[in-house]
């Protein structure tokens, strides 16, 4: 904020400026988002009144609700808080800020509250806060205090009156919420700032161009609210025509002719507040191409290849050529690079190749509409690199386990049958499952012992039983499991799990009859123990 600016509220009286409470708006009211019309009739305000913080002169936002009891202030500009509001015209006795009823802001004797503010000479940065009509008015409810309990709809501004008769107002719409002085709120219409006339920014240029290309012209404006702009084309300069759609910052006028040329355009700016035209931009379209020069043409120069990303190449010209307007053209396709000034001192001329694909170029200069070559050279434009690139991402799982760890043989039972002596019988063990899903994997293994086979008194070694290991079925054992190499053990397991399914397993029981074995009918225990590693 300006100097100004700072000693001005440091003048104003009441409550301290700096605090201004702003909050979310604590009632909705249509009353107070649109503000009273500018006129001089009943209900109209002579001139429009921002309200302002009062720290930095900016207004505040629509529908803002302030505190009823702190500093406001008031201004007839969104722009220029140090304005000033100007009496009437032949002056005035006194000046007052005050609260009324709507559509009884020219009637003083209806005013709710009131406060002096001397002279009636101009008035800038005017604390129109509710809590400082000091003075009670002849209004109903009649004081700034009952305004506040009673809440409502009414008006805030600044008056000039002569004999109390208002010759002169600035108001705006408030509501204010039923309460106490000291802790209500109210909520305000603001003005939309003032319409400003377009200025243009930027003045479209001149375009050459071959027959088929495109020409496209660029102009800018601005205003407020923000410009529509219109395309207008002449043959003459004088009679001008409007561009079919061209209703954007950018004209491209498509496939141009010979006829075209010299063709003018202009773009033309309005909004509520005016209309501002561009300086006319000229259509030249030639049809002097030159012949793509080659080998030992004369002319040759060396020019450096672009780097990567690069979109211009300087064709070094020569003196005899320095501060002239040179046309620059590319092949191995024949494409208009434009026109550009040689340097003053060298001769250089920066030509613009963005728009030639990689790859190998020639490119000559000539004079405008001249297909004379007075410099040409090659250069390569290099294919674009993509190098890779990284970025990581941050993986989370949380593993989990049935902690199930289980042993089941699904044979109970097996009976090898009538074994003559000396002879031998061989059964299936069936399948036994072994689960190992445990939490902490440790491997395990899986063993197996049996009794002597015994009839009563008379016994058959264990000896008489041997036992080999397999998978179940003749299947596949789980990754980390392996049989055992005696008939004591069936298996074993790395740390690893079996997961819910097991390991499947089984075994091959021979028995062989002693032949000096006794005739009965004989019976052993078979124990399978799994343990762990």
């Amino acid at each position: 904020m300006n100097t100004k600016l700072k000693l001005g509220l440091a003048g104003l009286a009441a409550a301290a400026l700096t605090a201004l409470a702003l909050s979310a708006p604590t009632v909705a009211s249509a009353d107070s988002t649109t503000p009273p019309t500018v006129g001089s009739g009943a209900g109209q305000t002579d001139e429009a009144l921002y309200v302002l913080d009062p720290e930095s002169g900016v207004p505040l936002a629509q529908g803002t609700s302030v505190a009823y009891s702190l500093a406001i202030v008031g201004g007839p500009s969104a722009t220029d808080p140090e304005l000033a509001y100007q009496p009437p015209a032949g002056g005035a006795a006194q000046s007052f800020t005050f609260i009324a009823p709507r559509g009884q802001e020219r009637d003083y004797t209806k005013w709710n509250a009131m406060s002096s503010l001397g002279s009636g000479t101009a008035q800038s940065l005017v604390q129109i806060n509710p809590s400082g009509q000091a003075t009670v008015g002849q209004g109903n409810p009649a004081g700034t205090a009952a305004v506040a309990t009673a809440g409502g709809d009414y008006s805030l501004g600044v008056a000039w009156l002569t004999n109390n008769v208002v010759l002169k107002t600035a108001f705006t719409y408030i509501t204010v919420v039923p309460g106490d002085i000291a802790t209500t709120t109210i909520t305000f219409a603001q003005p939309a700032p003032a319409a400003t006339a377009p200025a243009i920014t930027t003045q479209p240029g001149d375009k050459t161009v071959v027959p088929g290309q495109s020409a496209v012209f660029t102009a800018a404006a601005s205003g407020s609210p923000a410009p529509s702009v219109t395309w207008q084309s002449s043959t003459d300069g004088t009679t001008w025509s409007d561009v079919a759609g061209a209703t954007s910052d950018t004209l491209t006028v498509s496939g141009v002719q010979l006829s075209q040329s010299g063709t003018k355009y202009h773009a033309v700016y309005t909004n509520t507040a005016g209309s501002v035209t561009s300086t006319a931009a000229t259509l030249t379209v030639t049809n002097v191409v030159p012949t793509e020069p080659t080998g030992s043409d004369a002319g040759k120069v060396s020019i450096t290849d672009p780097a990567e990303g690069v979109s211009t190449v300087t064709v070094p010209a020569g003196t005899a050529f320095k501060a002239q307007t040179l046309h620059a053209w590319g092949w191995s396709t024949a494409t208009d690079l434009g026109v550009s000034t040689a340097d003053a001192t060298s001769g250089d001329v920066v030509v613009n190749i963005a728009s030639l694909a990689p790859g190998a170029h020639t490119v000559a200069l000539t004079q405008p509409n001249s297909a004379t070559v007075v410099a040409w050279g090659t250069f390569t434009v290099p294919t674009p690199s993509y190098p890779a690139k990284t970025d990581t991402v941050d993986l989370q799982a949380a593993v989990t386990a049935s902690d199930l760890w289980s042993l089941n043989a699904t044979q109970t039972a097996i009976d090898f049958g009538n074994v003559a002596r000396n002879a031998s019988s061989k059964k299936s063990l069936g399948k036994v499952t072994v689960i190992d899903d445990r939490k902490v994997l440790k491997g395990w293994t899986l063993g197996a012992a049996w009794s002597a086979f015994t009839a009563g008194s008379d016994e058959i070694p264990a000896s008489a039983l041997t036992v080999s290991p397999k998978a179940f079925d003749n299947g596949s054992l789980l990754s980390g499991v392996t049989l055992g190499s005696d008939g004591t053990k069936i298996a074993e397991s790395t740390a690893v799990s079996t997961l819910t399914d097991g390991a499947l397993l089984d075994a091959d029981l021979t028995f062989t009859a002693p032949k000096d074995a006794k005739v009965g009918q004989y019976h052993s225990t078979l124990t399978l123990t799994l343990t762990s590693k």
